[in-house]
């Protein structure tokens, strides 16, 4: 049941609701934001920056986007990754949630944001049913690596909105040319993950279709998150009909 109500300023009613997605190595806590009224709607799957660096799904970017995209016609969830909030993480004695995600970063081990993001997919489509329509991904900084990296694994999204990739020398982007839907890419001017050589070489290799686009600012975005959401709905909108 939906916990929480609020009215949007077109007048429809917003339901946020809370939910437990089940993960092999134990449960992700969720939010679904949705219109009370929609029968049916396209679903956008938000992931989350690095764990270790402001990567829950209350970031200021991921829950304000949220909550405007859910106002904008779309059904959305947005989920904390293992260790994090209440998902759950089984480690070692002496090891810590830091430890974890600061060792899968260094040996760039990504199955282990990889495998929850799938798990939360699943949920998304078993629970909803008929009343989803198309799948948008919607990742930012670290999440939107993950995001590319799902739609390079599993070809049956609708398109990928990358805010914030960190275009840096220690990944590798070959698996671009693996990613067929379509792409927007967001990035600020002065962008700390932002390595200019690394994006212009990768660039050319990126599958079509792609759209990239400068924004005069840095990777966090504050008090600018509606103005983001802006340039993603009308980009998602581009795909109904």
């Amino acid at each position: 049941m939906p916990q929480q109500a609020s009215t949007d300023p077109s007048g429809e009613e917003i339901f946020s609701e809370r939910v437990t997605i089940p993960f092999d190595r134990g449960n992700l806590e969720g939010e679904l934001a949705y219109e009370a009224e929609r029968s049916r709607g396209d679903g956008i799957l938000m992931l989350s920056p690095h764990p270790n660096f402001a990567g829950t799904m209350d970031n200021n970017v991921i829950k304000v986007l949220a909550a405007f995209l859910s106002t904008s016609g779309f059904i959305v969830l947005r989920f904390n990754y293992p260790g994090i909030g209440e998902s759950d993480l089984s480690l070692p004695r002496g090891v810590s949630v830091l430890d974890y995600w600061d060792q899968a970063e260094k040996e760039q081990r990504f199955d282990t944001a990889l495998d929850p993001s799938f798990a939360a997919l699943t949920f998304f489509r078993r629970s909803l049913g008929k009343i989803l329509g198309k799948i948008h991904l919607v990742g930012y900084s670290y999440g939107a690596m993950i995001a590319l990296m799902m739609a390079g694994q599993q070809h049956a999204f609708s398109s990928v909105t990358a805010i914030s990739l960190p275009w840096i020398s220690r990944y590798d982007y070959d698996f671009l040319e693996q990613v067929r839907c379509r792409k927007l890419f967001i990035t600020g001017t002065k962008d700390f993950a932002l390595d200019p050589g690394v994006q212009q070489r990768a660039w050319p290799n990126v599958a079509e279709p792609k759209r990239f686009t400068w924004v005069d600012g840095d990777h966090f975005f504050r008090k600018r998150e509606e103005e983001l959401g802006k340039m993603i709905r009308e980009f998602l909108l581009e795909d109904q009909g």
